[in-house]
């Protein structure tokens, strides 16, 4: 996966491995109600007395040589040392077979979500102001991938949102505009004099370039470590990770939607065609430009607004609050370079002290706005919270009522025996 262009395919990518161990782990045991979405529907109940751990690992095993098939002998040597640690018997026969209907399932129902066409989907820059230009020779990354299929949302127009005034030409003349463009200018700048150090470590961890995990292989970490420091069982584990990946799927595909929509310009862009006087590009005043302005993070190659490490981060922390609750602290580590080894560990109180860490990092970084910023945490946040309240519940106990006529049943049957 750190070879993967951007976040939102891993998170897409992850979300088809984390549901499709849940719904083999849930179809058997019954405690969580399986995951469905759509055209796919829900599992029902596996094969009675089928191994539940043989049946996560072949589901998990299946999606990822489908999704990576260069790996494939890694992952080949991964399954095999977990299903040598399983009995032999039909046990363990029924949970491989069960294990592979489902992930076969759910690869199946992804296949055609849109994800293959997403890099190819044809995309020209609108090249004026005030729109995204180019900045560097990468091309548009994923133009497509706002036409993704969804997780759990049902219309990705509910969770996207856009920048104020009639047009950008509008927008860039307002005060609003210009507190983000000074702001940036300054906090974000290469050579900024005014950011700290803290702020600039927060830029290169959360950086997420290439040859790391990303933003969305991140909060995969955190959600791991704090499963293990919660002490969850290997299916509340499940169930956790299948949510926190299937919100981060969902916002990514919500904010790159909004991005490639909006197609609002990078600050680097911003910030040269800023002008002063005669020379005053944008119409604004307030913004005086800088031709040899530089961020301190390189841009990367789609539009800026709304900010996607922003929804991505939100999401992930609302799912994880809601679980755990937010008051939890754990540490992270972050790959800077690329290289494969940690370079700084952060400590952190909160899941929403780290998420707002990830999201101002891109201010600090260069990269965004913050108008942008706080936009992409309400996507985030608000697609969470509609995973949260919709899907991987427990399923109910009987009712009161029902428990009641069971007695009555069972009461009566006596009777009769006795008579």
């Amino acid at each position: 996966m750190r070879t993967s262009t951007e976040a939102p395919v891993i998170a897409r990518d992850l979300a088809i491995l984390q549901t499709s161990m849940f719904n083999a782990a849930e179809s058997l045991r019954s405690g969580y109600n399986t995951y469905g979405f759509g055209s796919y529907s829900a599992p029902g109940s596996g094969p009675l007395g089928a191994s539940l751990e043989a049946a996560m690992a072949t589901a998990a095993n299946t999606v990822m040589q489908s999704l990576y098939s260069g790996s494939g002998a890694a992952f080949t040597s991964l399954y095999d040392t977990q299903l040598g640690g399983i009995a032999d018997g039909q046990a363990k026969t029924d949970g491989i077979a069960w294990g592979a209907t489902i992930a076969n399932d759910l690869l199946s129902w992804r296949s055609a979500d849109g994800a293959a066409a997403a890099g190819s989907t044809p995309y020209s820059p609108v090249g004026t102001i005030g729109y995204w230009q180019q900045t560097s020779a990468a091309s548009p990354l994923l133009p497509g991938w706002g036409n993704v299929g969804t997780f759990t949302i049902t219309s990705k127009t509910a969770y996207t949102t856009t920048l104020p005034g009639a047009s950008l030409v509008d927008y860039l003349q307002t005060g609003q505009y210009a507190a983000d463009f000074n702001q940036v200018k300054d906090l974000g700048s290469a050579f900024s004099g005014t950011r700290t150090s803290d702020q600039t470590n927060q830029a290169y961890f959360w950086a997420a370039g290439d040859g790391t995990v990303k933003m969305t292989g991140m909060w995969n970490q955190i959600a791991q470590s704090v499963s293990a420091s919660a002490g969850l069982t290997v299916t509340d584990t499940a169930r956790l990770l299948a949510a926190v990946n299937v919100a981060m799927a969902d916002a990514g595909i919500a904010a790159w939607a909004n991005a490639y929509d909006v197609q609002f310009w990078r600050p680097e862009t911003a910030i040269a065609n800023g002008g002063v006087g005669f020379f005053d590009i944008d119409g604004n005043p307030s913004t005086v430009g800088d031709d040899f302005w530089l961020p301190l993070i390189n841009s990367p190659s789609y539009p800026e607004y709304a900010a996607v490490q922003s929804a991505i981060s939100s999401a992930a922390a609302a799912v994880l609050a809601a679980y755990l609750g937010d008051s939890f602290a754990f540490s992270l580590g972050s790959d800077i370079d690329g290289n494969g080894s940690t370079d700084l560990t952060h400590n952190f109180t909160s899941f929403s002290q780290a998420a707002d860490e990830a999201a101002l990092s891109g201010l600090y970084g260069g990269t965004q706005f913050m108008t942008s910023i706080t936009d992409g945490q309400a996507i985030g946040a608000n697609v969470a919270d509609y995973v949260v309240n919709n899907n991987f519940a427990l399923v109910p106990e009987p009712s009161g009522a029902v428990l009641l006529l069971l007695g009555v049943v069972m009461f009566l049957c006596g009777e009769r025996r006795r008579r």
